[in-house]
């Protein structure tokens, strides 16, 4: 009986063998991807603004602003046209006397010289509301840069606070193995005395197992998330989080009052805002349609002709030109139109009552999510310190346990619920982590600030 106890604990050893030859072989096909360059938070948060497409399109919304708000200030200078031209004029006509082909008199050579400015002189405030329509809506772009700013900033903490996590499961996971490890040891030294039964042995086994399955899948997760937060960042290199970065931020939480007066300054208020004050302007441009336009244009204009070709009479330096100076004046009203101004008024008025609605669901919608996420926030950081408590206490009762059962004062069920209820600390932990620091960011995204 003996005999046959020591050969199914040696063909358990060689299982335990084999299972934890699976883990070199997995490091070795991890070795062989391209090593991730290590990159702090702000590191990744500056690659992400600079090369992800939302940080490219928050520059063209800038670039767009700018060139509205030009465009605004353009509306008070006049137009301005000009124009040169040169034509020949050759061949025949008919002599309405006599009925005969003769040649075209004259020079062939013909050309002119033009200037023309046009300027609204009153159009019943619609210039002025045309101006204020554009600038709003270059404030628009303005603010939707800073809100994809945000938005791509948050995307990258996420992502960051994912690869810190699946690093610390990674951490966890080599612990869990190096205490299955340490058991499968004791274990099998107290079925080589006889103490224990085989079961204990093959539990063993099965524990490290599981520890290596452990330690397997936390590597492909943080493979995955640094696979994902390289994206993020928009970089052509593998990314890593720093460990450095694990440290909880220094800067000090608001409080819910301070974080209440900060709402308004949020990128999706702000947002709403911009959009009303577009409505607004816009509808203030509708009105100017009922009143008329006075308007004045000016040209100036030079022609000459010549027997041939010459540069010099494109530009008309030569005294003997043909010029006309001319002032016109002119009121335009349209009396109807089809009820077109009428429809263009009454789809303007429900822009604006759709974006005050919208202004008032942003706000409120920022406070609703300003409670939940600080609830979660806080909720997060009561979990941390229960679980480091726990933790505490896992260990404590691991180290018992492990001392009772070397006595044979325990089981191995004991122990290995010790092990659990470790593992399963240490896994929460990790958990109320991550959702502390996506909390705090998606915090600093409401309120258009970092935290």
């Amino acid at each position: 009986m003996i005999g046959i106890l020591r050969l199914r604990v040696a063909r358990a050893a060689m299982l335990s063998g084999a299972v934890l030859l699976a883990a070199p072989l997995g490091a070795q096909g991890a070795a062989g991807d391209p090593a991730p360059r290590v990159v702090t938070l702000d590191e990744a948060i500056a690659l992400a603004l600079r090369n992800t497409p939302a940080a490219v399109q928050a520059i063209g919304l800038e670039r767009n602003a700018n060139a509205a708000r030009r465009q605004a200030l353009g509306a008070y200078v006049p137009s301005v046209n000009l124009s040169i031209t040169s034509g020949h004029t050759q061949g025949t006509t008919i002599n309405s006397f006599t009925g005969q082909l003769t040649s075209l008199s004259g020079n062939p050579w013909s050309y002119g010289n033009g200037l023309n400015l046009s300027v609204d002189l009153f159009d019943g405030g619609r210039r002025i509301s045309e101006v204020n329509r554009i600038r709003a809506t270059a404030d628009v772009a303005d603010v939707s840069a800073v809100s994809a700013r945000f938005d791509a900033t948050l995307q990258v903490k996420q992502q960051y606070y994912a690869a810190l996590a699946a690093r610390e499961s990674a951490a966890a996971a080599k612990a869990q193995l190096e205490q299955a490890e340490q058991q499968l040891k004791a274990s099998s030294a107290r079925v080589t005395a006889g103490v224990v039964t085989r079961s204990d042995s093959l539990r063993s086994v099965i524990q490290v197992g599981n520890a290596q399955l452990a330690v397997l899948t936390a590597e492909n997760d943080l493979r995955v998330a640094n696979a994902a937060l390289t994206r993020v960042a928009g970089s052509t290199t593998p990314l890593a989080a720093a460990a450095s970065d694990t440290v909880e931020s220094p800067l000090a939480m608001p409080t819910e009052v301070e974080l209440l007066a900060l709402l308004p300054d949020g990128p999706a208020v702000k947002l709403a805002e911009a959009n009303l004050a577009v409505a607004r302007a816009a509808k203030r441009t509708q009105r100017s349609t009922y009143l008329p336009t006075l308007s004045m244009t000016y040209s100036y204009a030079l022609s000459n002709n010549s027997n041939g070709f010459n540069g010099r009479n494109l530009v008309l330096v030569n005294g003997d030109n043909a010029s006309r100076n001319t002032f016109n004046f002119s009121i335009a009203y349209a009396l109807f139109n089809g009820f077109t101004r009428e429809a263009n008024t009454v789809a303007l008025d429900v822009t604006l009552t759709n974006a005050e609605a919208s202004l008032r669901d942003a706000r409120l919608a920022a406070r609703a999510n300003l409670t939940t996420l600080l609830r979660t926030l806080q909720n997060a950081q009561a979990r941390v310190s229960v679980q480091m408590a726990a933790i505490a206490a896992a260990e404590e009762d691991l180290r018992v346990q492990t001392q009772r059962y070397n006595l044979g004062a325990s089981t191995l069920l004991d122990l290995l619920t010790s092990q659990t209820t470790l593992n399963q600390a240490r896994q929460s932990l990790i958990q109320a982590r991550f959702d502390g620091r996506v909390a705090r960011a998606q915090l600093a995204s409401l309120i258009g600030r970092p935290l």
